[in-house]
């Protein structure tokens, strides 16, 4: 009987730090504002971002981009959708439906330096650095809006207010990234008590 409440408990356990952990993503989301409110300040990793598909058809709008500046291309899993020099503001492209849950991969190239910026913590980026700021339900639609950093410290265009390329896509969810690693290591735990108390 004692291990079955231990078990129990343990489950309870897991299941509140789940939902703490999905409150949290809530609160973070509904906090942020655009523009980027930080100018200046690089996003720190804790703060950084991943989308996954919620299961619908995928809708990528060009919002903003420095169409005088660098060169910034957007890709989507290696294949270009956006560029600040030729595209406007209000063109998309359909990327299709995804699964939900699908994490989806976005980078941006600046062809001037040759940097290519991938989603997420700086861990996936060359210098360390954010380079995607990333707001859920924008504006106030349920779109999710992206904004970019093309340039690293440093470089002379460097000012880190992540809007040399931006845009709103439809059907995604932001996740930031350490509460999508806490939430593996979670599963991973309960997988691993569950296989001892066999």
């Amino acid at each position: 009987m004692k291990s079955q409440k231990y078990t129990k408990s343990l489950q309870g356990s897991i299941a509140i730090a789940i939902c703490a952990s999905f409150a949290g993503l809530t609160a973070m989301a509904q906090g942020t504002i655009v523009p980027y409110p930080d100018i200046g300040t690089i996003i720190p990793n804790a703060d950084a971002q991943l989308v996954y598909a919620n299961g619908g058809d995928i809708v990528a709008t060009y919002y903003h981009g420095i169409s005088f500046g660098d060169n910034d291309v957007l890709y989507f899993n290696g294949t270009p959708i956006f560029n600040n020099w030729y595209n406007t503001p209000g063109d998309t492209v359909d990327l299709g439906t995804f699964a939900a849950g699908t994490l989806l991969n976005f980078t941006m190239e600046n062809a001037n330096y040759g940097n290519t910026w991938n989603m997420g913590s700086g861990t996936g980026n060359s210098d360390g650095n954010v380079h995607a700021y990333v707001v859920d339900n924008f504006p106030s639609s349920g779109n999710t809006f992206v904004g970019w950093e093309d340039e690293t410290t440093g470089e002379t265009y460097a000012d880190f207010n992540y809007n040399d390329l931006t845009f709103t896509f439809s059907n995604v969810t932001p996740v930031p990234e350490p509460t999508t690693l806490a939430l593996a290591g979670l599963g991973g735990l309960g997988l691993l008590l569950f296989r001892r108390r066999k």
